[in-house]
C-alpha cells in the first residue's frame, strides 16, 4: 500500500487523538461532562471516512461500492456538522475560554477533514468511472446533500439515522420545506451558506495538494542498467 495513503489515516487519527486528550484532560480538572458529546459527534464523524474507504476498496464491486456509497452520503454531514457545535462555545466556570474554543476548534478541523477527505475518495470513484466533469459535479451535489443535512442535524434536530429508523418523519419535514419554500427561506440560505463553505474548503484544501505535486520536479535520474 502507497505511504500517501496510509499518511491521511494517520493525520486523521492524530488530530482526533488529540482532540480525545484535550477533552479528557478538561474532564478530568474541571470534573465536568458538559462537552462530551464532541467525543460522540467525532466518532460520528468518522463513519463516513470509514464508509468511503471501504467504497474505494470494493471498488472493481460496482454493486458493493454503490452501498457503501449510499451509506457514505447519508453520514457525510456528520463530519462538518461539528463545526456548529461552536454554539455551545460559552464562559464555563472552571476552564478558561481559550481553552474550550481552542478545543472545539481541534474537534471541528477533525470532523471537517474526515469528511473532505472522504469526499475525495467518493470523487475519486466517480471520476474513473463516469469522467472527470461528472466528478466535479458529484462533489457540488454531495456539497449541497451535506449543507442541508447539516441544516436538518442543528435546526430541526435529526440525525443521520432517522432516515433509517424514522423516514416517514424525516420525509415529512423535507417535504413541507419543499412545498413552502418562501416560509423555510431560512433553511435554504443556512444550506447554502454551509455548501458554498464546504465547497471553498474543499477545492482550497485540495487545490493546494495539487499544486505542491506540480511543484515538484520530475526526477531526471536516469535508470542504471
Amino acid at each position: 500500500m502507497k505511504k500517501p495513503f496510509l499518511l491521511i489515516p494517520a493525520i486523521h487519527l492524530t488530530i482526533s487523538t488529540l482532540s480525545v486528550c484535550l477533552l479528557a484532560f478538561r474532564i478530568i480538572q474541571t470534573e465536568q461532562a458538559v462537552f462530551l458529546f464532541l467525543a460522540w459527534n467525532l466518532i460520528l464523524a468518522w463513519l463516513p471516512f470509514l464508509f468511503a474507504t471501504a467504497a474505494f476498496a470494493v471498488r472493481r464491486n460496482g454493486l458493493a461500492a454503490a452501498g457503501f456509497g449510499l451509506l457514505w452520503l447519508l453520514f457525510l454531514p456528520n463530519g462538518p456538522y461539528i463545526l456548529t457545535d461552536l454554539i455551545h462555545l460559552r464562559w464555563i466556570e472552571g476552564a478558561p475560554f481559550w481553552y474550550d474554543l481552542s478545543m472545539i476548534l481541534c474537534f471541528s478541523l477533525a470532523g471537517l477533514l474526515l469528511g473532505l477527505t472522504s469526499l475525495n475518495l467518493m470523487q475519486t470513484l466517480v471520476r474513473e468511472r463516469f469522467g472527470r466533469l461528472p466528478g466535479w459535479l458529484f462533489v457540488i451535489i454531495s456539497m449541497g446533500l451535506a449543507g442541508y443535512g447539516v441544516y436538518l442535524g442543528r435546526f430541526l434536530r435529526w440525525n443521520s439515522w432517522d432516515a433509517l429508523i424514522n423516514p416517514l418523519g424525516l420525509a415529512g419535514d423535507i417535504l413541507t420545506m419543499l412545498r413552502y419554500p418562501i416560509q423555510h427561506i431560512e433553511s435554504y440560505f443556512i444550506t447554502a451558506a454551509f455548501a458554498a463553505l464546504l465547497l471553498l474548503a474543499y477545492v482550497t484544501i485540495f487545490s493546494l495538494g495539487s499544486m505542491q505535486k506540480a511543484a515538484v520536479p520530475q526526477s531526471t535520474k536516469k535508470p542504471i542498467p
